[in-house]
């Protein structure tokens, strides 16, 4: 029965050698009776384990007590280590306060362990998220509060007027904004959002993008090229949704761009689909975040003066909307330091088509 458990399982005399053993733990280890558990065992825990599971044995063996602990053993095989929880049980006989031996088993937990890793990655981010969204909400606070202490202050002189309105303005756009990609964040995952399709010319929607972005390209004093093909480019889209995508990949490209960089925008028709690249020369992405940079809540670098942090949730609205207009949105980058650049591929739609 003990050969047929997935589990390893061995027994250990009172000085520490093993006098049992199932197939499985032979099978790992390559060791066999007789054989002193602390040196068969090392061989094949982690590196980074070692010392953690010697110390924990030993324990044991001088108190007497039971004991549990997690640890990587490395199999034979050389394949990845996996994380096991070992239960080490004594076993007396009579009234001897000293165990005669010790009844062991290890339960492979790999499983159970990444999925405690992942969920503490996404408590972490959650919380992250949760910091920023509260920075990102104050923040346009302190200048519209300096503006209305302007209008108390000079409410008869119109350049003050002038300069504390376009202040309000801005930090109210910025604040619709961050509510409003919020607030289609809930939507899109609730699958609540319906798209209002029409044909339009891609055109008219990238310039509505490139209005939007521009405020932030212009105070950063970045350089923003736009090329486009001489012919119009015909979509079944909605109009508002698509370029709402455009905005925020501007906007991320601005964000995390440094002063004086380099921003641009192609568009061009492609084998049946229109292809929209936006390319900047900024901080670029890890190769550890590329997978999840359209996941929600990730963030490409920490904020900096230089660089401030956003919400995470703008790459991902961008995601869920292109799918939704039956596209795929893609992002490559070399690495930190190297730029980035976001393809968004298009279904195209002759305007002759019905």
């Amino acid at each position: 029965m003990m050969d047929q458990i997935p589990h390893l399982v061995w027994s250990v005399t009172a000085d520490g050698h093993v006098d049992y053993f199932n197939s499985a733990w032979q099978h790992l280890t390559g060791a066999g009776a007789g054989a002193d558990l602390e040196t068969a065992m090392l061989q094949r825990v982690f590196p980074d384990d070692r010392e953690r599971w010697r110390t924990c044995w030993r324990t044991t063996l001088e108190t007497g007590e039971p004991t549990h602990m997690e640890y990587r053993l490395q199999p034979q095989s050389q394949d990845a280590p996996q994380w096991y929880l070992e239960r080490a049980t004594p076993v007396r006989s009579g009234d001897s306060s000293r165990p005669q031996a010790w009844l062991a088993t290890a339960t492979l937990i790999d499983e159970e362990r990444l999925r405690e890793e992942e969920l503490r990655s996404r408590l972490h981010e959650r919380d992250q998220f949760l910091v920023t969204l509260l920075h990102e909400l104050r923040n346009p606070l302190a200048p519209i509060s300096n503006a209305l202490d302007l209008l108390g202050s000079g409410a008869s002189d119109p350049l003050v007027v002038n300069v504390a309105r376009g202040i309000i303005q801005r930090q109210l756009r910025q604040l619709t904004r961050l509510v409003d990609d919020l607030f289609d964040v809930s939507r899109l995952s609730h699958g609540n959002l319906v798209l209002q399709r029409r044909l339009i010319d891609l055109a008219d929607v990238i310039a509505t993008a490139v209005e939007a972005g521009r405020p932030m390209m212009k105070v950063r004093e970045q350089t923003f090229t736009l090329s486009s093909p001489p012919e119009p480019i015909f979509l079944e889209a909605d109009p508002i949704r698509l370029g709402q995508v455009f905005t925020n990949l501007l906007i991320n490209a601005a964000k995390y761009t440094q002063p004086g960089g380099h921003i641009s925008l192609d568009s061009r028709a492609e084998s049946g689909s229109t292809v929209i690249v936006v390319r900047d020369d900024g901080i670029g992405i890890a190769a550890d975040k590329l997978s999840r940079i359209f996941e929600i809540f990730a963030q490409v670098a920490p904020g900096s003066a230089a660089s401030p942090a956003g919400l995470g949730v703008g790459l991902a609205v961008a995601k869920q909307l292109v799918e939704l207009h039956g596209g795929e949105i893609s992002v490559l980058s070399e690495g930190r330091g190297r730029g980035s650049e976001f393809t968004v591929r298009l279904p195209l739609r002759s305007p002759g088509t019905t």
